[in-house]
C-alpha cells in the first residue's frame, strides 16, 4: 500500500513538474539563477574555481579584506585550485569589490 501511495506520489509529482514548463530553460540557466554569487564579468570564473571545494553560499556570505582574500586565495592554491596565469588577480579583485569589507 505504503509502495502505491509512494508511487503515484511521484508521479503526480513528475506530471506537474513537467507541465511546469521546466525542460524549456536551456541548460545552465538554472545554475545562473541559483548562483549567489554577485553578476560580473568573472563571477563564471569565481564560481568555477571555488565551487569544486566550497558551496557558494559559503562563499557569498563572506567578507574579508582584500588581504584577507589575497590570504585565503593563496591558501586555496595550495591546496591546488587551478588557476591560470593572471587569474589569482582576476579572483582577488572579484572578491574584495563584490564580497570585501
Amino acid at each position: 500500500m505504503i509502495a502505491l501511495v509512494l508511487g503515484i506520489a511521484l508521479g503526480c509529482g513528475w506530471s506537474w513538474s513537467a507541465g511546469t514548463g521546466a525542460r524549456a530553460r536551456p541548460p545552465g540557466v538554472w545554475a545562473q539563477d541559483a548562483n549567489p554569487l554577485p553578476r560580473d564579468r568573472d563571477q563564471q570564473m569565481v564560481t568555477g574555481r571555488c565551487i569544486i571545494c566550497h558551496s557558494l553560499e559559503m562563499i557569498a556570505q563572506q567578507r574579508q579584506t582584500r588581504e584577507e582574500w589575497a590570504v585565503i586565495v593563496d591558501r586555496m592554491i595550495t591546496y591546488g585550485m587551478p588557476v591560470q596565469p593572471g587569474e589569482r588577480e582576476r579572483i582577488l579583485a572579484y572578491l574584495a569589490k563584490h564580497l570585501g569589507q
